[in-house]
């Protein structure tokens, strides 16, 4: 085991806060300044895109700055050698390249990867989610689900509010946004959830030469579900005159091969 003894600098303060998770910085703020207090949740979510932005400038300073009276000490930094940190932390010596400024980084990229994701706020994307330009939506998407994958309930509920929202697909565009949205959810491990709503989806839409692709792709989300999550709202389908030979068939290709 390596421990590195903490010089009592900003640095090393429980309070200090680096100013960017994207680049490598000496600066930081300090998180026991009151004026921080509501946003706290952006910048532990990303201070980088944080709304506060004019008051993280004002308020910057090095991590190098002899501390204040109200200095946390750190718990003295101990290193696994064979933790992915200790490793990086050996390389560079072995190379040469170790100081202060690479241990920092090293020290930065652990801090982040050890983040908890399950908790990670998600306000950010909600509201990128609802902006009209798709580039937006797509990103927030992207960004949400990759927070499912990590256990992020808050993010899978979230999401899943927007999709139960969205109206039947009209067009062709808003075919394929739907299409990449089912495919993200796809990795989802409480994608099982979605079932019902989508069941519902094909009692609301038509089936027409637009949505055609939707109503595939639904087919094919719940052909890879589990049987007794499937089987009775499908054999219910069967009975219903609503639904075309073609699509029946579909269904009862689906039933037996769950059998």
């Amino acid at each position: 085991m390596a421990k590195e003894k903490l010089e009592r600098i900003c640095f090393n303060c429980n309070q200090f806060f680096l100013i960017s998770y994207r680049k490598l910085t000496e600066f930081g703020i300090c998180l026991s300044d009151q004026v921080f207090e509501p946003f706290n949740d952006e910048l532990i979510e990303d201070p980088d895109s944080a709304s506060c932005q004019d008051l993280i400038r004002l308020k910057k300073f090095t991590g190098e700055k002899e501390a204040c009276d109200e200095f946390e000490k750190l718990e003295e930094v101990e290193i696994d050698d064979n933790s992915p940190l200790g490793l990086k932390l050996s390389r560079l010596s072995e190379t040469g390249n170790l100081d202060i400024e690479t241990y920092k980084e090293a020290v930065l990229d652990e801090k982040i990867r050890n983040i908890d994701w399950k908790t990670v706020p998600v306000g950010k994307y909600v509201t990128q989610l609802k902006n009209s330009d798709p580039g937006e939506q797509d990103a927030a998407i992207s960004s949400l689900c990759g927070l499912i994958s990590l256990g992020n309930n808050k993010a899978f509920k979230e999401l899943f509010i927007y999709f139960k929202q969205l109206l039947p697909p009209k067009t062709i565009e808003e075919v394929h946004f739907r299409k990449e949205l089912l495919r993200h959810f796809r990795r989802a491990k409480n994608r099982d959830l979605l079932i019902p709503q989508l069941i519902d989806e094909l009692y609301r839409i038509p089936s027409n030469n637009t949505t055609r692709q939707w109503i595939s792709d639904i087919f094919e989300f719940l052909g890879d579900s589990p049987p007794e999550k499937i089987q009775k709202p499908l054999e219910k389908m069967l009975k219903d005159k609503r639904f075309s030979h073609r699509l029946k068939k579909k269904i009862k290709n689906i039933l037996n091969l769950k059998h």
